[in-house]
Parts: structure tokens; C-alpha cells; sequence
């Protein structure tokens, strides 16, 4: 049985091709999103070895009965990629309390639910958790108040995390740079770039990387 990865937050940009290139690597691959039907055409075009559970990460026992029905057709889950955003934040003037709220919910009280339900598998496995995280979680964000406040949350709980599983490698990349499907000619990165330093992370035995920094070079 191939080794099985779990990407939470399915979107055309980084959980897509996170999705792709472990498939490509021969990994079985579950996959969460609010919207069943992008990720039921994902698993379409992708054909064998591939789940897509629509789930909502901010209720737990949706992310319980899917990391379920992903072991269930997989087995044992050895890769959780936390992918799940829920938009930008905005300016003072417009930011917004129920804002805030939604996007704590999706980043950091989803994130903590994927990990806690997938769990057992990783201890026992020594599997890998990996954050796609943001630099707004590392200085001010005016222009994005919402943001600059759950960034430093969601990268604290993974600082937690990683001490709370001891044999469980949690890692959390802080993305400097805008992620884009195809950044030709652009200040961006591939998506598929990000998604080749996300399995590169998985696969390593012989170091453990808490923390790691993606930009673009140049």
C-alpha cells in the first residue's frame, strides 16, 4: 500500500498542486474543501488513488468522519498539509471582528482539528505536518488586520504542535512571496514549486525543519 498524504484546503493554487505532485510521487492522497465540486473534478482528472471528501475544517466531526473515509480508503495518513486560508484580511477601517473570528476558525481551531484527528496515525508513523503559512505572521500588517493577527496564531500553534508530537516532524513555511498556478513573467512563485519544497519536507529522514522560509529568488 503507497504511503498516503492528506491535503486540507483544496484550492486552484497551492492545495492543487500539492495534491499533484504527491500523486505524481506516488503518494495516495485524501483531499478537504468547503467546495466538493473543485475537488471532485481534481480526483476525476487525477483517476485511481484519490479521495475528495468535501469538509468544512471548522467542524469537527466533519474533519473526523473525512480523516475517516481517507484511512478508511488509504490507510494510514503520513502527511497533513494545512492549507486552509479563508481569504485575505483588510484595512482597519474595514476590518471586522466576525472576520477576525472566521479566519481564527479556518486557520487555527480547523488546523488543530485536522491534526488531532489524524493523530494517531502520524505518531505512529513519525509522519509529517506541514503549515502553509505567511511572513504576516512575523511583523505588522496594516493592510491586513485580520490577517496580522491570526498569522501569529496559526504559526504558534505549529511552534506547539512540534514540541506537543515528539516524533512527528511539524513544520511551518512562512511564504514571503505570492503563490500563483503559472508565475511566468511574474514576482511570484509557481505553485508547483511550492508544492515540490512541501514533498522535498515529507520525504527528508535525516533532519527535522520546524520553521522554513519561501521566497522567490531574485
Amino acid at each position: 500500500m503507497a504511503d498516503t498524504a492528506l491535503v486540507a484546503g483544496v484550492g486552484p493554487r497551492i492545495g492543487e498542486a500539492v495534491v499533484r505532485r504527491f500523486h505524481a510521487a506516488g503518494y495516495d492522497v485524501g483531499m478537504f474543501a468547503r467546495s466538493g465540486e473543485f475537488i471532485e473534478a481534481l480526483a476525476a482528472d487525477l483517476g485511481e488513488r484519490v479521495t475528495a471528501v468535501e469538509t468544512d475544517v471548522t467542524d469537527e466531526s466533519a474533519v473526523a468522519a473525512g480523516v475517516e473515509t481517507v484511512r478508511e480508503a488509504h490507510g494510514p495518513i503520513e502527511a497533513l498539509v494545512l492549507n486552509a486560508s479563508g481569504g485575505a484580511g483588510r484595512p482597519f477601517e474595514d476590518a471586522s471582528v466576525d472576520r477576525l473570528r472566521s479566519l481564527f476558525d479556518i486557520r487555527v481551531a480547523g488546523s488543530l482539528a485536522c491534526v488531532q484527528a489524524a493523530a494517531d496515525d502520524l505518531r505512529e508513523i513519525g509522519g509529517t505536518v506541514l503549515f502553509s503559512g505567511t511572513t504576516f505572521a512575523e511583523a505588522a500588517s496594516p493592510d491586513q488586520v485580520e490577517w496580522g493577527a491570526v498569522a501569529p496564531g496559526t504559526r504558534g500553534l505549529a511552534r506547539t504542535l512540534a514540541q506537543s508530537l515528539e516524533s512527528v516532524q511539524v513544520t511551518y513555511v512562512s511564504i514571503g512571496t505570492a503563490v500563483r498556478p503559472d508565475a511566468d513573467g511574474e514576482r511570484a512563485l509557481a505553485a508547483e514549486t511550492v508544492a515540490e519544497r512541501y514533498l522535498d519536507l515529507v520525504e527528508r529522514e535525516d533532519a527535522v525543519t520546524r520553521e522554513l522560509d519561501l521566497y522567490r529568488r531574485g
